[in-house]
This record gives C-alpha cells, sequence and structure tokens, in this order.
C-alpha cells in the first residue's frame, strides 16, 4: 500500500528523515521553509516543504522537483548547497544550507543609498548570475528576497523552483506555466511564456537596480496593468524620481529594462563591468532623459508591440551567449618594452577588436605603490590612439601593485576577462632567475592568456648563440 504524502504543516519538535523542526520561518504561496538541525550538522539549515493543500497551486510539485533537479547538478559557489532530499511520493522535501543575511532587501529597508553602495551590492550579484549561466541555467525569478548572502559575504541565489536548465526537459513549460516569476521583476518575454532567454535575468536584475536605485518599481505598483505596461512601453526614467542619479547609471539601468532582449546587455558580466566602470557607458539621451516618453512614441511602441515576437529561431544555450562580446586585458609597459613590441600588440589588439565588434578592452598598468598612475593613463590613450575604437570599447587602468603579475592575475578573476594579452620582452639573465611577468600569467591566470612578442625581442637561435660564444 502507497504511503500518502504528508499534506499538513509541520510542528516544532517533529522530526522529519532524522532532521528535528525548530520553527517555521515563512510561508509562501507555494512552499514552507522551517528552520531544522541534524546531529551531524552543526550549523542551522533550512528545510523546504512544497504545499500540498487543498487551494495551492497546482504547479506546485513540479516546482519542488524542477529545484530537485536543478540544485543536483549545480556545482556553484552562489548556489545553495543541498543537504538532502526527501521521497517526492511520501514526504517531498529539501534541506539546503540557511542564509540569513538577504543584503538587498536589508538596503532597501535603509531607504535612498548612495551610488558607490549601489554598485558595491549590485556588482556582486551580477557576477552570481553570470555563475549561473555558464552552468547553463536561468533562475527567471530573481528579486531581492531570493539574493542571500553567507556569513562572509558570498553572495548565493535561491528558490529555483521555475528556473530553467537547458539540459534538461523543462518541467514548468510542458506541465503548466502559470507561474512565471514576481511580479515587478518578470521580463516582457515572460509575460509571453518565453522561459528560455538567459537576458530574462538581466531584465530582473536591472529592475532590482531601478528599486535599489529609486525606491519604486520600474512600473509602479505590482498587478495586471504593471505586467502588460512593459510589453509596450519603457519604464519613467530613474531620474524622474531621483534627480541627483548620474547619467550613466540610468543609461545602464533603462538598457537592461528594453522591451527586446537583443537591446539589453548579453550577459550578467557585461551588466558588472558596466557598473565597476562607468568611464566605459556611453551615455544616449536615454540616460540623460528626466521626464516621461512622449505620447508619441508611446504610441509607436504600442504598435510595435502588436507584431513583436520574442521567441524566434533555435533557443541560444546560455553558455554559447557568454562568449559574445568578451572581455580581453591588454597588459602593457609602455615604459619599458620596445617601440617594435608595442606595434605588435597594437596590431593583435585590432585585429580582435575587428574579428568581434562586441568586443571590449581593458589597458592596464601597474605602477609602483603611491604613485597616482596619470602620466600612463595617458600615455595609453595615446597609444591606443591609432585604433579608433569608440570611447564604450576601451577603459583605462593604472593600479599600485609591487608584483606585476600578481595584479595582472588578480584583475582578470575579479572582472572575469576572458582573455589577457601581454608582451614577452627580451630574455635576460634577471629574467631566467626570477621567473618572467608573462610566464606567471601563463601560469596562474583563469582564462586565455596571449603573448605575443617581436622579432626584434626574440632571443636568438642556439646555433647564433653558440657562435657569438665563440
Amino acid at each position: 500500500m502507497t504511503k500518502k504524502p504528508v499534506i499538513r504543516p509541520l510542528r516544532p519538535g517533529e522530526r522529519v528523515g532524522g532532521f528535528r523542526v525548530e520553527q517555521l520561518l515563512a510561508e509562501g504561496g507555494m512552499a514552507r521553509l522551517y528552520r531544522v538541525r541534524h546531529p551531524r550538522h552543526r550549523r542551522p539549515l533550512v528545510m523546504k516543504v512544497p504545499r500540498l493543500e487543498a487551494g495551492a497551486p497546482v504547479s506546485t510539485l513540479v516546482a519542488h522537483e524542477n529545484e530537485w533537479r536543478i540544485l543536483e547538478r549545480l556545482h556553484a559557489d552562489h548556489a545553495p548547497r543541498l543537504i538532502a532530499h526527501g521521497d517526492p511520493g511520501t514526504q517531498p522535501y529539501l534541506v539546503m544550507e540557511y542564509l540569513e543575511h538577504a543584503p538587498l532587501e536589508d538596503a532597501l529597508r535603509a531607504g535612498k543609498l548612495p551610488i558607490k553602495r549601489i554598485v558595491e551590492l549590485m556588482i556582486p550579484v551580477c557576477r552570481a548570475v553570470h555563475e549561473l549561466h555558464c552552468q547553463n541555467v536561468i533562475h527567471l525569478d530573481l528579486n531581492p528576497a531570493n539574493i542571500r548572502a553567507r556569513g562572509d559575504g558570498e553572495i548565493v541565489l535561491i528558490d529555483f523552483g521555475i528556473a530553467h536548465h537547458a539540459a534538461l526537459p523543462d518541467l514548468i513549460e510542458t506541465a503548466f506555466g502559470e507561474a512565471e516569476g514576481t511580479t515587478p521583476y518578470i521580463a516582457p518575454e515572460q509575460v509571453k511564456h518565453v522561459r528560455h532567454d538567459s537576458r530574462s535575468d538581466i531584465y530582473a536584475l536591472g529592475a532590482i537596480l531601478y528599486r535599489l536605485a529609486t525606491g519604486e518599481y520600474p512600473f509602479g505598483r505590482p498587478n495586471l496593468l504593471s505586467v502588460s505596461k512593459r510589453l509596450v512601453e519603457p519604464p519613467l526614467p530613474p531620474r524622474l524620481h531621483r534627480p541627483d542619479l548620474p547619467p550613466w547609471l540610468q543609461e545602464v539601468i533603462l538598457r537592461c529594462l528594453r522591451i527586446r532582449p537583443d537591446r539589453r546587455y548579453a550577459t550578467a558580466r557585461q551588466l558588472a563591468y558596466a557598473l565597476a566602470h562607468p568611464d566605459s557607458v556611453t551615455v544616449t539621451q536615454r540616460g540623460r532623459q528626466t521626464r516621461r516618453t512622449g505620447w508619441w512614441t508611446r504610441l509607436r511602441l504600442w504598435w510595435r508591440s502588436l507584431y513583436l515576437v520574442f521567441d524566434e529561431g533555435a533557443p541560444v544555450v546560455p553558455y554559447e551567449r557568454l562568449s559574445a562580446a568578451p572581455h580581453v586585458l591588454v597588459a602593457l609597459d609602455l615604459g619599458h618594452s620596445s617601440a617594435a613590441l608595442q606595434q605588435v600588440l597594437l596590431a593583435t589588439v585590432r585585429r580582435l577588436a575587428q574579428a568581434d565588434a562586441h568586443s571590449h578592452f581593458t589597458c592596464l598598468m601597474v605602477v609602483p605603490p603611491g604613485r597616482n598612475g596619470a602620466a600612463e593613463i595617458m600615455a595609453m590613450r595615446h597609444w591606443v590612439q591609432p585604433l579608433r575604437l569608440s570611447r564604450g570599447r576601451m577603459v583605462f587602468h593604472a593600479l599600485p601593485g609591487r608584483d606585476p603579475a600578481t595584479v595582472i592575475v588578480q584583475y582578470a578573476r575579479t572582472h572575469l576577462v576572458d582573455q589577457i594579452v601581454l608582451g614577452a620582452r627580451g630574455s635576460s639573465a634577471w629574467r631566467r632567475f626570477l621567473g618572467s611577468v608573462s610566464a606567471r600569467v601563463v601560469a596562474q591566470a583563469a582564462c586565455t592568456v596571449s603573448v605575443v612578442r617581436s622579432r626584434r625581442d626574440r632571443p636568438p637561435a642556439p646555433a647564433r648563440q653558440a657562435r657569438r660564444r665563440r
């Protein structure tokens, strides 16, 4: 005889699968969260139990299974650690690490935030979303409540009930379709039941940024009208709510909230880069706008929305989209490299820029501690002038440090760089003894490294060296 699943709420002190229930933490429309403990685990845990009683959404159990299947396959620092799970037929539950800190919710309760604080909060969130997309998972329900932090501040994304894994059958889409996400943060294509576009998460990040910057939702109070409005018109410019908001940040926010996915940032990594490098943001009229879009423009957008199709062509796997718009770090040492090597480096950057029109570059020089690096930045700007790249594609940094290799590798890891380009200077006894910067970068970097060398700086051939010794 098959045992029926338990549909009543759990009581404190009750034991489920060896876990002792301590208290009810939260109760949502699809699940209840309990704080639980286990003798083998010192830290408190959270048990998520789907609501199965009468009146609960019919997709509750499907969402529970969907989350379980995704969490089992995720190997990311920014996803909750799955400890145990119950039998879906008798007692469905998921036990995960307990994440008490909700930094974005806390920030929203604090009121108006400085721009610097908004950027500090959102850059780690963008990188967490990027890591999720690297594993071909689209969250589809990003909101401040679903963004948590561990004790050390590391960002963790929770609640994968309606997420989509590109390598798994989409249970939510094939079985039901009623659960689209949290109303203020869902993208226009989600309203049309398109669930395979990773840029839907970019829209949600833009909506979170909008709320952090203004304290308001992009389309006002969450209701059916706010859902339909996002299909036909842009939100009110954030500077209408907050006049002191810098134009570059409004440009970033409104680009995330574009109706068509292909008009948004392609990846969360690009968004993180824009937030970390305001100089790379090209401010258009959209960024300077302080009034609502005119009625004639809104009328044209409404007319276009009648023919707007979101689901065009074959779905793009999230990981494949990450190869778009690569971030290239060009490590320079203009004061100690030959003119020939500088020309070879310039030619390499030109080829990379021409190969991908969406690529963007960071030119980096390491300067001694205490120097402001202004002269080095001016020298780099002069060096790239022959390339004639747009302002938004090139950023310049002069970072202090005594060990150039360490600074280069650390910058590449922090900013999720795709490729490092640097020059290899001529050989010397000191470099052979201490190890060259390029060799150490190649050994330590977590991305592709291209080391270029000019013909004049190449070491002599062994035979030529032998003749010189004679």
